[in-house]
C-alpha cells in the first residue's frame, strides 16, 4: 500500500467518523423533538423513544468496538450501560439503593424531573465505581496479562461512554423545558445551554479526527469507525444531563 493509499482511507474514516456524528445528533435530537412537540408529555412517547434510541446506541457501539478488548471487557460496558437506562427512566435504582420519591402524585409535581436527573447523577458514579472494580478483577484472574495497562483502560473507556449515553434518555425533558413560554428570560437561558452544548459537541468531534489517526483496533473488527464515531455520541449524553440539570434549575 502506497502513502497516497493510506493517507486517502484515513481521510475516508475521518469523513465516516464525523457523518455518524452528524447523524446520529440529528435523529436523537429530531425523532424526539417531533415527538414531544407532537404529543407532549402524553403516553410517554418521546421518553419512550428515546429510551430505544439510548439503547441502540449501545447496540451500534457493540458492533462497531474500537478497541482491543474481550469479549468479557465488551460485556462489563454492556452491562452497565443498560443499567444506566434503567437507573434513568425506570424505579430501579430507587428500588437498589436510592432513596424512592416522596412527591406525592408523580405526574403533577414538577420536582420528578430534578429527583430522576439528581438520582441517575447518583447511579452514574456507582456503576462508574462498579465497572472500575470488576474491570480490575477481570484483568487480574488473566492468565497472560500482557498490555495490562491497555486493556483496562480500554474496557474502562468503553464502560464510560456505555453508561454516559443513558443521558440522552433526559432529551423529551430538555426539550420541553426549552419550548416552554420565555417568562422571565427563559428561552434566552436555553438559548445558551444550548450554545454551550453545541461548542462542546464541536470539541468533541475534532478530537474525534485525532482519535481516528490513532486508532489501534482489533484488525478482525468491522466497523470500527462507527464506534469512534459514536464515542462523542455517546459521551455527549453527559452534556444532555448537564443541560437538562441547569434548565430544571431555571425552569
Amino acid at each position: 500500500m502506497t502513502m497516497g493509499d493510506g493517507e486517502q482511507r484515513t481521510g475516508s474514516s475521518i469523513g465516516r467518523v464525523l457523518a455518524v456524528q452528524a447523524v446520529a445528533y440529528v435523529v436523537l435530537f429530531g425523532v424526539t423533538g417531533v415527538l414531544e412537540f407532537t404529543f407532549g408529555n402524553q403516553g410517554g412517547v418521546a421518553q419512550g423513544v428515546a429510551i430505544a434510541l439510548a439503547v441502540v446506541l449501545l447496540v451500534l457501539f457493540q458492533v462497531g468496538w474500537p478497541f482491543r478488548a474481550g469479549i468479557a471487557d465488551r460485556l462489563i460496558g454492556a452491562v452497565a450501560g443498560v443499567l444506566s437506562i434503567l437507573c434513568a427512566r425506570t424505579s430501579l435504582a430507587s428500588q437498589l439503593f436510592y432513596p424512592a420519591y416522596e412527591g406525592g402524585r408523580l405526574a403533577d409535581d414538577g420536582r420528578l424531573v430534578m429527583y430522576q436527573l439528581v438520582r441517575w447523577a447518583a447511579c452514574f458514579a456507582i456503576l462508574l465505581i462498579a465497572a472500575t472494580i470488576i474491570a480490575f478483577g477481570r484483568q487480574m484472574v488473566r492468565a497472560e496479562r500482557s498490555h495490562l495497562i491497555r486493556a483496562l483502560s480500554h474496557c474502562m473507556t468503553g464502560a464510560v461512554v456505555s453508561v454516559s449515553a443513558a443521558g440522552w434518555c433526559f432529551v423529551p425533558d430538555l426539550i420541553d423545558m426549552g419550548s416552554a413560554s420565555p417568562d422571565n428570560g427563559l428561552l434566552t437561558r436555553f438559548i445558551i445551554v444550548a450554545a454551550a452544548f453545541v461548542v462542546v459537541a464541536v470539541l468533541f468531534a475534532v478530537c474525534s479526527v485525532s482519535w481516528s489517526r490513532e486508532a489501534d483496533p482489533d484488525p478482525a473488527a468491522p466497523a470500527p469507525w462507527l464506534g469512534i464515531g459514536l464515542l462523542p455520541v455517546m459521551l455527549s449524553g453527559l452534556l444532555v444531563f448537564a443541560a437538562s440539570f441547569v434548565m430544571q434549575l431555571i425552569f
